[in-house]
């Protein structure tokens, strides 16, 4: 089963590459990221990863007022191969996790969908806090941070979308599909019951069953500071994270060490995918150019 992930991203250069290679690890066949405006080294890793065939990159700077990520998403689906099976939208900051090491993605994946009924998946959040961190510092984001809120936190009703990319007519907001045809199931595999009080994209219970969606919504208080606090929304007009997101999401009720776990096959994967980037002749490398950021991925790997 083909399983790609389709993100919009912009000036994510600190954690982009282990993402990317903490979802190969997991089975994650292949990337669509639409670029929109990096210019913190992101783009020249995306087009050396799409010279070695593991991203395709879409080039999406925001237009006037426009909000880009819905924008972004429709041309995401527009793009995929008709060998894609399932595209699981997703942002930069979250990790799609197996909730036991018994839990195989692409399996998990597989059961649910082998169902013909079933169209897309909704994924619940855990959010994860700063764990106390006020700065930037080496290591991978699913190894400094393994502090969460409990099940119950609120914020936990809102889903991600993994779908059939020929099912789905467009997106309501960045965290649920209107499908042409099909059922929208929960991690559960039962028909997903939306929230009474909110809109689509949030799930009436919160399930945490075989795979669910870790968001590390603040990282420490230096990188919320410059980084998601200053790109604010992609999807919502007028929303500007400060004070109050990060005091709202900096959650660290709870030890959860399962993303941890994967670390050594993570910086495997990034050592292998950095040599491949390595070995790359130097035109076709724009990563060359920032040799500031292959120094940094070598630090983190070891």
């Amino acid at each position: 089963m083909n399983i790609f992930i389709g993100a919009i991203i912009k000036n994510e250069s600190g954690a982009l590459l282990e993402w990317i290679a903490y979802h190969r690890v997991l089975g994650i066949t292949g990337f669509i990221i639409a670029d929109n405006g990096s210019n913190d080294g992101s783009r020249d890793l995306l087009e050396g990863l799409a010279k070695l065939k593991v991203v395709t990159v879409i080039d999406f700077p925001t237009i006037g007022n426009q909000k880009p990520q819905l924008p972004a998403y429709e041309r995401i689906l527009r793009s995929c191969s008709s060998d894609i099976d399932l595209l699981a939208f997703i942002d930069a900051d979250e990790f799609l996790l197996p909730l036991s090491p018994d839990v195989n993605l692409v399996d998990f994946f597989a059961s649910h969908f082998n169902d013909e009924s079933v169209s897309a998946i909704a994924l619940n959040w855990a959010i994860f806090g700063s764990s106390g961190e006020l700065f930037a510092e080496d290591g991978l984001v699913t190894e400094r941070f393994t502090h969460r809120a409990p099940i119950k936190f609120n914020v936990h009703h809102n889903v991600k979308s993994v779908v059939k990319p020929e099912r789905v007519n467009h997106f309501h907001n960045p965290h649920f599909a209107d499908l042409r045809y099909g059922r929208y199931i929960d991690a559960l595999g039962n028909d997903m019951v939306l929230h009474p009080k909110h809109g689509p994209g949030v799930s009436a219970e919160v399930v945490w069953n075989g795979v669910r969606v870790n968001h590390y919504a603040v990282k420490s208080l230096e990188e919320f500071l410059l980084g998601k606090h200053l790109r604010g929304s992609a999807a919502s007009a007028n929303r500007v994270k400060h004070k109050a997101y990060f005091k709202a999401h900096d959650r660290n009720d709870e030890t959860c060490l399962l993303a941890a776990a994967l670390a050594p096959k993570v910086k495997a994967e990034m050592a292998a995918i950095q040599a491949q980037l390595d070995a790359l002749p130097a035109e076709e490398s724009p990563q060359k150019s920032d040799s500031w950021l292959a120094t940094r991925v070598k630090k983190l790997i070891g």
